[in-house]
Formats: C-alpha cells, sequence, structure tokens
C-alpha cells in the first residue's frame, strides 16, 4: 500500500494583497509527484520550483521522474 502525505511549501508574495501564499507538496513513497500551484497546470510534467525547494530542503526525498 502507497503512502502518501503533503508539505505545505511557501510561494512568492501576492502583489496587490502583500499576502504570502502557500501550496500543498505531494509525495508518495518518498517520491515528490504533484504540486497544487498554477504553474503545474501548463506544464504537467515538469516540477515545479516548490517540488525543487522541497526536494533541496530534505534531501531523502526524490523528484519523479
Amino acid at each position: 500500500m502507497a503512502e502518501t502525505w503533503q508539505y505545505r511549501e511557501m510561494g512568492s508574495r501576492d502583489k496587490k494583497t502583500g499576502k504570502l501564499k502557500h501550496y500543498m507538496v505531494t509525495v508518495t513513497d518518498f517520491v515528490i509527484v504533484d504540486c497544487e500551484c498554477e504553474s503545474r497546470q501548463f506544464r504537467r510534467f515538469s516540477p515545479c520550483k516548490h517540488m525543487k525547494r522541497l526536494q533541496e530542503k530534505t534531501g531523502h526525498l526524490k523528484l519523479k521522474a
């Protein structure tokens, strides 16, 4: 059975409101598989900056190839 959990990753600041955006990054069996940010809707098969940043922070998680 596959284990799935989510990390909350901080995005960039909103220009209008000045608030920080947060995105949920999904991890399945120590592989980073998805993010809920807008860039994943346009480039679905390449990792976004939130996924890359989470991989740099943790070190034990891998990006989906």
